[in-house]
């Protein structure tokens, strides 16, 4: 009985992984993300072969790149280098190499892979549904029966819906605009609500960014509120946009503002080519609705904001399960923080002017360093001019 006994703490013993295996384990699924610190650099700093600055450079890496750390830091002169490799998802991995700890900054993240509210149905709507014609609708009919017209080239960007699940934390009184306590939520999550715009509590309330800091209100949508005049955003239909600097490219529109401007249907033809895949298991067609906006500063007239539910915006640091969509699966490619390559602080980034960039003048943010990125959008006028609308309801 006692040698069974030995036996089955010894089959154990050899069977079960040991404290390096299960953290070896975890690290590869919750692994250490850093954004590389290059300032005022434009042409990078070096990622060494090795854990000393005399070893070769094996590449250059940029201000806000993000790394995954590979393996254990070597101390060389005082200083520890770290083994990094590129983490996010719409790039190649590369090959190893070492970077002064010095020049990483921790990026910390919540160990959650997946939230309740990513199990909700994202199928986008049908044509049918979103848009605001009579009878059936399609896209081979909006082919051919209706103006597509070049707006711009236009570089993306993705956001979604902020959920506790991924940002918890003690709860916080959260206030309305009028000063009321409408619910408790962690504060970590409600700075996400205020960056993304809306977002979903642990409880199944949803809040909505009142555009005062530290101000809420809750709905009850299925998603979200859009920019104004009773809009609302859906998953793989909704696209946000810097509404004055758009209608500087649109003088199809008389009178272009933001009042005429919401609600455009639009058609990206790269979307439509890649055949995507998307929930419910049709091929995105290629057509979106202008239906929201954001920050002027990072939303410029070049620029648009992809709304994908609650699925992965595209963050580089983060795990790369909570990163990716069905967009970014299918190829489509979204802007990041190291597209821009001059950096004055951690924060701070230099843009080029978009007349001088497009020029060839400027060549140090995303219009040239990324142009592999851009997508071509069109709007969706009738034959006698007048722009198709999306629906505000569907």
């Amino acid at each position: 009985m006692h040698r069974t006994i030995w036996a089955l703490i010894l089959l154990v013993s050899f069977c079960s992984p040991g404290p390096s295996r299960m953290e070896a384990e975890e690290s590869s699924v919750f692994p250490e993300i850093f954004k590389g610190r290059c300032l005022k650099a434009r042409n990078g700093c070096p990622c060494y072969e090795k854990g000393n600055p005399e070893s070769r450079t094996v590449r250059n890496y940029f201000h806000a790149e993000s790394l995954r750390k590979a393996g254990p830091g070597i101390s060389h002169n005082g200083e520890t280098y770290i083994p990094v490799v590129r983490n996010a998802v719409i790039s190649e991995t590369g090959p190893r190499c070492f970077v002064p700890a010095s020049a990483l900054i921790s990026m910390k993240y919540s160990k959650v892979l997946e939230a309740e509210h990513q199990k909700l149905d994202h199928t986008p709507l049908t044509l049918t549904k979103l848009v605001k014609l009579p009878g059936e609708v399609s896209s081979q009919r909006l082919q051919k029966e209706y103006q597509h017209v070049e707006v711009r080239k236009v570089w993306p960007t993705f956001y979604h819906l902020a959920m506790e699940d991924f940002h918890p934390g003690p709860k916080v009184a959260v206030k309305s605009p009028a000063g009321k306590t409408i619910g408790y939520a962690s504060k970590d999550f409600l700075e996400q609500v205020m960056w993304e715009g809306s977002g979903v509590g642990l409880d199944g309330k949803k809040y909505h960014y009142a555009g005062r800091p530290g101000k809420y209100n809750t709905y009850n949508l299925r998603w979200g509120h859009g920019a104004g005049y009773n809009y609302q955003v859906f998953p793989y239909r909704t696209i946000a946009v810097n509404f004055s600097g758009l209608c500087r490219s649109l003088t199809s529109i008389r009178g272009c503002a933001k009042k005429t401007l919401i609600g455009l249907l639009v058609y990206i033809p790269e979307v439509a080519s890649k055949k995507i895949k998307m929930p419910g298991g049709a091929e995105h067609d290629g057509y979106f609705c202008i239906t929201d906006t954001g920050s002027p500063y990072y939303i410029r007239e070049d620029r648009i904001d992809m709304f994908v539910g609650t699925h992965g915006g595209g963050n580089p640091y983060l795990p790369a399960k909570r990163q990716s969509n069905h967009l970014i699966r299918g190829g489509i490619k979204n802007l990041v923080p190291s597209d821009w390559k001059i950096w004055n602080t951690d924060t701070k980034r230099v843009w080029c002017n978009i007349a001088q960039a497009e020029s060839g003048a400027c060549t140090h943010d995303y219009r040239n360093t990324a142009p592999e990125k851009s997508l071509t959008l069109q709007a969706v006028f009738s034959k006698d001019g007048k722009p198709v609308r999306c629906n505000k309801n569907p």
